[in-house]
């Protein structure tokens, strides 16, 4: 039977170092922070201590929320050590690392269900909670990026170490689920505790942008920028929505200072980075800007990892798309394609559901808009774009879809669309330039 010891928030642990635990929780703090690199932390502890199972499922957790297939050869690697400890462990090791085989296995639902069943036991189990939370947005599943918070919460507070993290993941599923006041009041509340928590300000800025409130939102990062900023590793994705807030008031340029700066100030083999990237210069595309040779090397970037990565993961397939298109590079962009549909006919899983559900036909529907056919664009576009929750992302990265299809709608000529959804754009975002642009771009 494994000897027990617990962690900071009483959850079991089986014997290890004392260093390793030590170790464990600054890396906990790493991961919950985005101020270091778990990784490396896990890494240096697994060398003196390397029949630390929490240890070597943690590092395969990390690893496989970055939702690239690169890191499957470590993380099989980990989760098989961390299986050859079995008699070293405890019940909730075993079940973490099975969790960790499903995901890589691309059951991400089971092991969803299993992080779920763990956190029924142990509430205050913080990495569980954040993997969990993680995986209900990568697979769009608004109501537990709420409710698994929810189904803890009852167990925490100012006591426990870590609460305002807690509090920071429950604010982003408020405002996923369209509860505005509670995120807001949420976020708020673990910023007092916490002011450096760069999830919290990112919940924080989700709900400003669903409310309009973009004057605020920038307000917000620019007032707190020395907490959530430097050397941050989830700093790339806040810049990224500061510049969405100066998109909507038509500051192109402003975008665009952040884009080189703050987003992808240097080359990046990070999915999550280059999504970003891609989505914030499509969005600018769709607006007539010329963001000059930046496409060309953000294709490089993605075509570097397309060998590897196409068909992994569709919400990542769709941004390399979107890059390729808008360097003009439609044969690679279509290899992206055929990866995607393959994954559909021939994956397991959350990846083929989302391949075949979502991923082809936003796929398609780019590259005919990069090639200027519109109709088909809005033929792909029109049938999927309420159902692509399914393959991840928040409301506002998915809001890249309505605007493409208003776009092509706009551009070819197609009214009765484009005053739709100019109007549903209005109604949500009545002060915004950029609704107003829209609706100024059509020919009454």
């Amino acid at each position: 039977m494994a000897s027990t010891q617990q962690d900071a928030r009483g959850v079991p642990v089986s014997f290890c170092k004392a260093e390793s635990l030590a170790n464990f929780e600054t890396a906990l703090l790493q991961f919950q922070s985005y101020f270091g690199d778990p990784t490396v932390t896990l890494e240096k502890t697994l060398e003196h201590d390397p029949e630390f199972v929490l240890g070597h499922v943690f590092y395969a957790s990390v690893l496989l929320m970055m939702t690239e297939r690169q890191y499957i050869p470590m993380i099989r690697e980990h989760i098989e050590a961390a299986e050859s400890l079995a008699a070293k462990a405890n019940d909730r090791e075993k079940r973490l690392t099975l969790a960790a085989r499903q995901w890589m296995e691309g059951h991400w639902d089971l092991a969803s269900l299993t992080w779920d069943n763990v956190l029924a036991d142990f509430p205050r189990d913080a990495m569980t909670l954040q993997l969990g939370h993680l995986t209900d947005f990568y697979r769009g599943d608004c109501f537990n990026l709420r409710d698994r918070i929810g189904r803890a919460m009852s167990r925490w507070d100012k006591s426990v170490p870590g609460y305002s993290y807690i509090l920071g993941m429950q604010a982003f599923g408020f405002e996923e689920c369209n509860q505005y006041d509670k995120s807001e009041a949420t976020a708020n509340a673990a910023l007092d505790i916490e002011p450096r928590d760069g999830w919290s300000v990112h919940a924080l800025a989700h709900t400003l942008e669903m409310l309009g409130r973009y004057e605020e939102g920038k307000l917000m990062y620019t007032s707190r920028e020395q907490d959530w900023a430097p050397d941050n590793g989830f700093a790339f994705h806040n810049w990224w929505h500061l510049a969405l807030y100066h998109i909507e008031h038509e500051d192109f340029d402003g975008a665009l200072e952040l884009y080189d700066k703050q987003i992808l100030p240097e080359d990046s083999d990070v999915s999550l980075q280059l999504c970003d990237a891609s989505a914030l210069l499509w969005r600018l595309y769709l607006q007539g800007v010329d963001v000059s040779q930046r496409w060309d090397r953000l294709a490089s970037l993605w075509a570097a990892k397309t060998p590897v990565e196409n068909g992994y993961y569709a919400f990542n397939d769709m941004h390399a798309v979107i890059s390729l298109v808008g360097a003009g590079r439609f044969d690679a962009a279509n290899e992206v394609l055929k990866a995607v549909r393959s994954a559909a006919n021939n994956n397991i899983g959350v990846s083929a559901m989302m391949a075949g559900d979502v991923g082809i036909a936003i796929c398609d529907a780019m590259i005919a808009f990069g090639q200027q056919r519109y109709d088909d664009a809005i033929d792909k576009l029109s049938p999927i774009r309420t159902l692509a929750h399914r393959f991840g992302g928040s409301h506002a990265q998915r809001d890249i879809l309505t605007q493409t299809l208003t776009e092509a709608a706009i551009r070819s000529g197609n009214l009765g669309l484009s005053h739709s959804l100019t109007s549903e754009r209005l109604v949500h975002k009545p002060l915004s330039p950029l609704s107003l642009r829209f609706a100024n771009k059509q020919v009454i």
